[in-house]
């Protein structure tokens, strides 16, 4: 008669073991989880803080409105900038395809620079356009690192 509750026995115990353990890797999947959150969220903010200030040095290659012509003197100014928020600041924070496109940047500027042109003549229109597009291709992959381009997720509801 002992034999015959044997397997209803096991078989409950394996029922509540069994639920224990999903109960149990449930909350390790969760606290992983919420973990993950807070690491993207608290990185999303420290890279805005510190993006906003490459945006700022970025306005010396604004496609529209510059604040001065495109210069060789005005590449050094940039360059300088960036490179002094890349060890100061920013650098640290870039992403993976947002530090290809950091570098893409400066290796033109540096190409440019390298050419012997006079200080203060203006880039011509084909190292003026490809340079701008570089600019504008890092300020796209910064902001898409923070997500500021797209709507939030809550005006969908």
């Amino acid at each position: 008669m002992e034999s015959a509750l044997l397997p209803p026995i096991i078989t409950g115990l394996f029922g509540v073991l069994s639920g224990i353990a999903g109960t149990y890797l449930a909350a390790i999947l969760k606290f992983r989880k919420d973990l993950e959150a807070d690491y993207d969220r608290d990185l999303r903010s420290r890279r805005l803080d510190v993006y906003k200030k490459l945006w700022n040095h970025l306005q010396l290659a604004a496609r529209y409105d510059r604040p001065k012509p495109l210069t060789l003197s005005t590449l050094e100014e940039l360059t300088t900038a960036m490179r002094v928020w890349y060890f100061e600041e920013g650098g640290i924070y870039l992403s993976e395809p947002t530090r290809a496109r950091y570098f893409e940047l400066k290796e033109a500027i540096k190409q440019l620079l390298e050419t012997g042109r006079g200080a203060d003549q203006e880039l011509d229109d084909r190292d003026s356009q490809q340079l701008l597009k570089l600019a504008s291709l890092l300020r796209s992959s910064m902001t898409s690192d923070v997500g500021t381009r797209k709507s939030s997720p809550l005006a969908d509801s």
